[in-house]
């Protein structure tokens, strides 16, 4: 499968979810995380907000922002780093994709222009590095860049070891709470910390 065809339906994932969780960074270090409405624009997330708010005052002196999409079974994280739009033709080109998206088409719902002179910030999170996986299968995630041109760039899996050539063998008659018992028992022989889970 070529990069293009496995990035389509992640990309279609980003344009369709009805909200993102954006996560920034206050300027002591602790994560800010909120939920958005957004559109997918030029390759990444555009968001609108108040201009005041702890994200845009974060974003200002941080670039750097995670997205990331609802979903705990299909899984999309988008890194990336941030930009306000200030044009004019490219906030009414996003206010459009808001009025389609969430105002069933009608026009001029989010006149981005006005609210932008009103105090409100329109953010755009260009995708640097996007994450996927399914909880079904976690072990093959896939990790897109984007190359100069914007076309995407699918980095190989790391494969997994095969931990069961790893476990002793201790016969057939001895069961998985066994096993988990002579594992903690080989760990601690080694010297290792073994952390309850």
């Amino acid at each position: 499968m070529t990069a293009e065809a496995a990035w389509m339906p992640i990309r279609t994932a980003l344009a369709e979810a009805a909200d993102y969780w954006i996560c920034t960074v206050r300027s002591d270090g602790r994560p800010h995380t909120v939920p958005v409405w957004g559109v997918w624009w030029r390759d990444g997330v555009v968001f609108s907000t108040v201009g005041s708010s702890m994200k845009v005052k974060n974003l200002r002196a941080n670039a750097k922002a995670t997205v990331h999409l609802g979903s705990a079974q299909e899984v999309v994280i988008l890194d990336g780093t941030a930009t306000e739009i200030t044009g004019h033709d490219e906030l009414t080109e996003i206010g459009a994709l808001f009025d389609t998206k969430y105002a069933s088409g009608v026009a001029n719902t989010y006149d981005l222009v006005t609210a932008r002179q009103s105090g409100m910030a329109i953010c755009a999170v260009r995708a640097e590095v996007v994450r996927h996986w399914r909880s079904d299968d976690m072990f093959r995630s896939q990790r897109f860049t984007f190359d100069a041109d914007g076309r995407p760039v699918l980095a190989e899996p790391a494969s997994m070891p095969d931990l069961s050539s790893e476990m002793p063998d201790h016969g057939a008659e001895q069961g998985a709470d066994d096993a988990q018992g002579v594992w903690k028992d080989d760990a601690k022989a080694a010297g290792d910390k073994v952390s309850p889970r």
